[in-house]
């Protein structure tokens, strides 16, 4: 009798800790890609009802400031490693490719990321991590305990199959039975929010990564601001009202939801091909595929790429002077130039130069025998972060006065994460330097 008292007293101290503490902090980060800063000074976006209601309960970060270039996978890699792209290694949404051996790839693999992820962090401090989708997460299932990467290669039937085949062995088919939704690249925001609250529900992890493209599909074909963007981020409205209400009734002291986005929006004027440059001056030959320069673009930056076992120099002065005479505002950053040591620590530092649109000019990467198209626009992203049209946004539901990361910049994701989740995080050895040149 009296040693099962012990052993019940000794339980008890064991578990009194734990309970002292509260329930173990939970977190869903929820990226929605495209949603600008802007939208929050907008009448008619202070006109939703939902998001107003949100705002009001949040805490409200506007002008974040993301990546250079502002582009979707390399903001989402610093999102979860704390790191600029200089420093994680992704650089753009696409692999340099100058000959499309990829057949149109883009940079989906953790194995190109040379910093460490917030999953991996998670996983060896015994916390579970959901991933719904989360851009540059093709990497083993182990690694990540209910796994759903963002892939994309065949539309229709054939596209299921393979996620079925990439995902945590059963959850795609899990998910399909219990909420009807067949995840894919092509799956609409709400069917992607349905089956994340299921894995949410079913499976409680203690941190949910969750991807949501649709308001940055509508803005390219639409604009930024237009009817159909503001229906888009209504309809968005709704689903977040939702998942926070769902938080709120689960507990909500101990769990927080983060909406944060990647990049503004912007209307582009004119289009430029530096690579049709490079091709002219004989750096791509297009007949044997052969090249030794090759200008990586993201929107409205470029880096300069060197071919391996390439030792020729390039003439930067001369191309210099060609670009900014047949791009207009377009401009050659080199060695020489006050922004190039802003640009080698946050975007390339193996980069031998880099281009920077001044205006609204876009840069393509294709060549041919054109070099600027005056009359090209249409919508975009991926100029510099300090561009007011770039800044994006997070929005934070803690549900307490906990103190948390406040959110200035896309990296800092990393760093609330890291303090709510209560990870021992290594600190990012990121240079900040003074900002570009206008």
């Amino acid at each position: 009798m009296r040693r099962s008292f012990i052993v019940g007293l000794l339980f008890l101290c064991l578990i009194a800790p734990a309970g002292a503490k509260g329930k173990r902090p939970r977190l869903i980060i929820w990226s929605i890609d495209g949603f600008a800063a802007g939208y929050l000074k907008q009448p008619r976006f202070a006109e939703n009802e939902n998001w107003q209601y949100l705002l009001r309960r949040a805490r409200v970060y506007g002008d974040v400031e993301t990546t250079v270039p502002a582009v979707t996978y390399p903001a989402h890699t610093s999102m979860i490693t704390g790191a600029h792209p200089a420093r994680h290694g992704i650089q753009s949404n696409h692999p340099v490719d100058p000959f499309n051996l990829a057949k149109g790839g883009w940079t989906w693999y953790t194995a190109d990321v040379h910093a460490r992820q917030l999953w991996d962090l998670a996983r060896e401090q015994g916390k579970s991590v959901a991933n719904m989708q989360w851009p540059v997460t093709m990497t083993q299932t182990s690694r990540i305990r209910w796994h759903i990467p963002q892939f994309d290669r065949a539309r229709g039937p054939e596209e299921a199959k393979m996620m079925r085949v990439i995902s945590t062995p059963g959850l795609h088919r899990e998910i399909e039975k219990e909420t009807g939704v067949s995840l894919t690249e092509y799956s609409t925001d709400r069917e992607r929010l349905n089956a994340a609250l299921y894995v949410w529900e079913a499976k409680k992890p203690d941190l949910m990564l969750l991807y949501h493209p649709g308001l940055d599909a509508t803005e390219h074909a639409a604009g930024p601001y237009s009817p159909a963007a503001y229906a888009a981020l209504d309809d968005l409205g709704k689903m977040a009202e939702k998942l926070v209400r769902k938080v709120r009734r689960q507990g909500h002291e101990n769990t927080a939801v983060l909406i944060v986005s990647d990049h503004g929006f912007m209307t582009f004027r004119g289009r430029c091909y530096p690579n049709s440059l490079l091709l002219q001056q004989g750096f791509i030959n297009a007949e044997q595929k052969t090249w030794s320069f090759y200008f990586d673009t993201a929107g409205g930056v470029a880096r300069l790429v060197r071919n391996t076992g390439v030792t020729q120099q390039f003439p930067a002065a001369r191309f210099a002077a060609l670009v900014s005479k047949q791009c207009p505002g377009i401009e050659y950053v080199d060695v020489d130039h006050v922004d190039y040591e802003y640009l080698r620590t946050h975007y390339s530092k193996n980069a031998e130069g880099f281009l920077v649109s001044r205006s609204n000019t876009v840069m393509s990467p294709s060549w041919g025998a054109q070099i600027f198209d005056e009359a090209a626009t249409g919508h975009t992203h991926g100029f510099l972060p300090q561009r007011e049209d770039m800044k994006t946004v997070a929005i934070a539901f803690t549900g307490n006065t906990r103190k948390t990361v406040p959110i200035r910049h896309v990296t800092d994701t990393y760093r609330f994460a890291c303090r709510w989740l209560r990870l021992e995080c290594p600190a990012q050895k990121n240079v900040h330097r003074a900002e570009p040149a206008e």
